[in-house]
């Protein structure tokens, strides 16, 4: 399962940082048919054994082939895989995987916040602060809350919960 990010807020072409990972790594004309296309974190990603091992060696595989070092190439990787279909297992991409889902931002079990900061996640509907909920687009809580320090509010209450979370510890 791979969870993509706001496909509004950012696709891999309108990213600086998500362009610049993948045209290190394979060229500008490689990527050049997945810039319309969504950006996938490469933070949040879930399967069972046999099929993060085949992920994982297939990035391993993409770092071998590109040598990319830069800080992010990982996330570059993870979108030309998708992308490229090399884990497509209906192409016979790869071995493991037997299914491949990747689920919109705020639809999913993981909810990456992260292309969500050009206004406060509470603007967006994201955010509960009456009861310190980070949500999803249908309003439910989000079960896995990826990158939501980015966000002011949420990472003072996140903040406010540790250090009582400390205390109770202490007594």
């Amino acid at each position: 399962h791979l969870f993509g990010e706001n496909a509004d807020a950012v696709r891999i072409g309108t990213s600086d940082y998500n362009r610049k990972w993948l045209t290190t790594a394979y060229g500008r004309k490689a990527i050049e048919p997945f810039l319309e296309e969504p950006v996938i974190c490469s933070g949040s990603t879930i399967g069972n054994q046999d099929a993060i091992e085949t992920y994982l060696r297939a990035m391993v595989a993409e770092y071998d082939a590109t040598l990319c070092k830069q800080k992010g190439c990982d996330q570059g990787f993870h979108n030309y895989l998708y992308y490229s279909k090399k884990l497509d297992p209906a192409g016979g991409g790869a071995e493991g995987i037997s299914s491949l889902t990747v689920h919109e931002q705020g639809r999913g079990i993981i909810n990456n916040l992260g292309a969500l900061r050009t206004k406060p996640l509470r603007e967006w509907g994201m955010y509960d602060p009456e009861r310190a909920l980070v949500l999803n687009w249908d309003g439910s809580t989000s079960r896995v809350a990826h990158q939501m320090d980015r966000d002011k509010e949420v990472n003072a209450m996140i903040k406010l919960r540790k250090k009582e979370f400390e205390q109770k510890l202490k007594t």
